[in-house]
């Protein structure tokens, strides 16, 4: 018997994501530029990104694939899921865009084989640890015979130990709702049971109840396909992360690294616990093992590859040749103290709070400069003469010196990197912070904006507008002029689809005209700062 014919029947899987769909979005971590960008630093040659086959496991309805393949118009994308309503949806979607680069496939994974080819990417996010062992060995199955010599696999999975609180608040809604078939009862029942529990131990300051109360609180806010699909499906199979290495390995795959390389930095632990991890795992796995235990980590976004691979975990400053950077770091002052010339200045990244500290101008200009092009990326060597045009220092005219201070800069850039900082890329973006003459938004986001407001940006990412940038992105088109927006504008508001709200004196009595010119400007550069904006 084939391993297709003991896999769980179609009917058995479309059930649920069909009555209850799984929100079909952008994972940035999941993206192929963040895969290379490990893969580059630890030794791979990953395909460019530009250029690539990429394979998703597990694609609902493309939300994820989809705004990959209209940004990456000479890559190709192929997507298999078991929900034949999601597949539908996507193919509609892929029809509405036009795209040729992308297909949908409604099909078990069990039925990948050699006809669909290589790919130099495998993505499987928010499957692995929801479907049975036999099919967790068919996904690192298909990693095994599908990727290319260089490829890169990314799977997510939920983690013990930080995932035995949650496996029991799983297994006390199932005992709950054991008795409720509907799919709509039973997600009342355990939000019931959620709010039930909540009130029993919000007063109980013991560990028990301190922990119980802290995974509640998360899980109350959570939407109800979340909580359907990661708490009361059949399957949910947390393992240990070096469980999973073990898997991977018996399918001739080895551990790269995680798509989110701040977490495998131990400088980002206090310095005792770093040194002692250093010194009780010396060796990779062991290493990321304890700092699961550590971290009490309940979910991970693991990166393989092949087992062949040579990999380097020794960071190069060879990593930046070809590199572009981004980062947004605000500066931390200290109102209290008084500042000196020289003084150490620190920085914060807002999203990750990794901070930096340093003292050296060459360091301090960079920043600012990230901090100037962001969202955009810059490429290293424009990031370098860019800070070295800022200094005031006259004897960095010497050849010599300007090597050294670039190899330093290198540096320090890759421990930002890693520490979750800042972030590297092999490629320039693919958005433009500028607003030009004629601006123009994706595809994708004129196609969300008809019916929400959380469009995908042009950094893979969810980014929520406003009403007014809503209705404006699907005119944003690239074929209408700042004044032709304008009278578009006037248009949606003569239609009472928007109204103007003007801000304070200064504008209330402004003619309509400077108004609604101030309104799409305004709208235009947050855009711009979104990364909702394209090259035409």
């Amino acid at each position: 018997m084939s391993t297709a014919d003991n896999m769980p029947s179609l009917a058995d899987e479309e059930y649920s994501y069909d009555v209850v769909p799984y929100p079909s979005h952008p994972f940035r971590q999941s993206h192929p530029e963040r895969m290379a960008t490990v893969g580059h630093l630890f030794g791979l040659s990953p395909a460019p990104v530009g250029k690539c086959r990429v394979l998703e496991i597990g694609c609902a309805a493309g939300g994820n694939l989809i705004p990959m393949a209209e940004a990456l118009p000479e890559s190709e994308f192929v997507g298999v899921d078991l929900s034949k309503k999601q597949i539908e949806q996507g193919e509609e979607n892929i029809s509405y865009l036009g795209l040729s680069n992308i297909q949908l496939l409604h099909m078990n994974c069990a039925d990948i084989d050699e006809s669909m080819g290589e790919f130099d990417y495998i993505i499987c996010h928010g499957v692995f640890s929801w479907v049975s062992e036999e099919i967790q060995n068919r996904i690192l199955e298909v990693c095994q015979n599908s990727l290319t010599e260089d490829g890169i696999a990314y799977i997510s999975y939920n983690t013990f130990p930080g995932w035995h609180m949650r496996g029991m608040i799983r297994d006390m809604m199932s005992f709950h709702v054991r008795n409720v078939s509907e799919v709509p009862r039973r997600i009342q029942q355990a939000r019931a049971l959620l709010e039930f529990l909540a009130k029993s131990v919000s007063a109980d300051r013991g560990a028990y109840g301190m922990l119980l109360n802290s995974e509640l609180q998360l899980l109350r806010r959570q939407s109800d396909n979340y909580l359907f699909h990661e708490h009361l499906e059949k399957e949910n199979t947390p393992l240990y992360f070096h469980d999973f290495v073990e898997r991977a390995q018996e399918h001739d795959l080895q551990y790269l690294g995680e798509s989110q390389l701040a977490t495998m930095w131990t400088g980002n632990f206090p310095k005792e616990v770093a040194e002692t991890l250093e010194r009780i795992a010396p060796e990779i796995i062991q290493r990321e093992q304890y700092s699961d235990f550590v971290r009490n980590r309940t979910f991970r976004q693991t990166l393989l590859c092949r087992k062949n691979a040579k990999l380097s975990r020794a960071l190069k400053l060879e990593s930046l040749d070809g590199a572009y950077v981004a980062g947004n770091l605000d500066e931390q002052i200290d109102r209290s103290k008084t500042t000196k010339p020289g003084d150490p200045r620190t920085f914060v990244n807002p999203l990750t709070r990794q901070t930096v500290s340093t003292q050296d101008p060459l360091v301090i200009h960079t920043v600012e400069t990230l901090k100037e092009c962001y969202p955009a990326a810059i490429s290293f060597d424009d990031l370098f003469q860019s800070a070295i045009d800022k200094m005031v220092d006259g004897v960095i005219a010497d050849a010599t010196k300007i090597e050294a201070l670039k190899r330093s800069l290198a540096t320090n850039l890759i421990h930002m990197t890693v520490s979750g900082i800042i972030e590297l890329q092999y490629n320039p973006s693919r958005f433009t912070v500028e607003v030009p003459e004629y601006p123009k938004t994706s595809g994708v986001a004129r196609m969300q904006a008809a019916n929400t407001t959380r469009l995908t940006n042009g950094r893979h990412e969810t980014v929520q507008v406003d009403d007014l940038a809503r209705h404006m992105v699907p005119l944003i088109d690239g074929t209408r002029d700042h004044a032709q927006l304008g009278e578009e504008l006037k248009r949606l508001v003569d239609e009472g689809k928007l109204v103007i709200q003007t801000k304070g004196d200064k504008t209330a009595n402004l003619p309509r005209d400077i108004v609604v010119k101030k309104a799409i400007e305004e709208v235009l550069q947050r855009l711009g700062k979104a990364a909702m904006l394209v090259q035409s």
